[in-house]
C-alpha cells in the first residue's frame, strides 16, 4: 500500500510539473485548466489522507476526479460555445445532465473507454462519495468501530483516482497543444 501511494503522488507531483506554465486566454482552456487544478488538488487529497489512514475520506473524493475529467472533455469535445459560456459564468447550469459518455467516446474516438469506465465505476463510486453502503459496512470490525477496507478496494479507489486525474491533464495536454507523451508514460506507472 506504502508503494502505492508514493508512487501516485510521485505522478500527481510530475503531472503538475508538466502542466506548469502559461496558457491561452480561451474559456474551454481555462475550464478545463481549472478541471485538472482541481482534480490534482483532490487527488493530493486522497493521497494525504491514505497516509493518514482516513481512507473513507479518501474514496468519497474519487468520484470528485472522476467527474472533472467527465466534465472537462465535454467542455473541451462536445459542449457549444454557449454552453461553454454558461459553465463558466452560470453557477445554476447543470453540466452533469448533459455529460453523457457515449458522446465522449465519439467525441475522442475513445472506442468505449469513457462508457466502460462509468459502467464499471460509477456506483461504487457513488456508494463511497454519499455515505453508501459500501462506505457504512466498512466502519467497523469484529464489532468494534475502526475501518476495515480491503487493501484491494483501497488501492482500487487510489488507481482510480490516478488514471482519472491523467487522463485529465492528457486531455489538457492535447488541447493546448503541449507534449503529451510524458503523461502517456505516466498512464503506463498507474500503480
Amino acid at each position: 500500500m506504502t508503494e502505492s501511494v508514493n508512487a501516485a503522488e510521485r505522478i500527481n507531483a510530475e503531472v503538475s510539473g508538466i502542466l506548469a506554465g502559461e496558457y491561452p486566454d480561451d474559456r474551454r482552456v481555462t475550464i478545463t485548466l481549472a478541471y485538472c487544478n482541481l482534480a490534482l488538488d483532490h487527488h493530493s487529497s486522497i493521497i494525504l489522507l491514505y497516509k493518514n489512514q482516513r481512507y473513507s475520506s479518501g474514496l468519497a473524493l474519487v468520484r470528485s476526479i472522476f467527474e472533472a475529467m467527465l466534465r472537462a472533455h465535454w467542455v473541451v469535445g462536445i459542449a457549444t460555445a454557449e454552453q461553454v459560456d454558461l459553465v463558466a459564468k452560470d453557477p445554476e447550469f447543470d453540466i452533469m445532465s448533459r455529460v453523457d459518455a457515449d458522446q465522449i467516446d465519439a467525441a475522442f474516438q475513445a472506442d468505449g473507454f469513457f462508457r466502460q469506465a462509468k459502467t464499471d465505476a460509477w456506483k461504487a463510486m457513488n456508494a463511497y462519495a454519499h455515505s453508501g453502503l459500501r462506505q457504512l459496512a466498512r466502519q467497523f470490525t469484529a464489532g468494534r468501530i475502526e475501518a476495515s477496507y480491503p487493501e484491494a478496494e483501497l488501492l482500487e479507489g487510489l488507481r482510480a483516482a490516478t488514471a482519472a486525474a491523467l487522463v485529465l491533464a492528457h486531455l489538457l495536454a492535447h488541447s493546448t497543444g503541449r507534449d503529451t507523451q510524458p503523461i502517456e508514460a505516466l498512464i503506463e506507472t498507474v500503480p
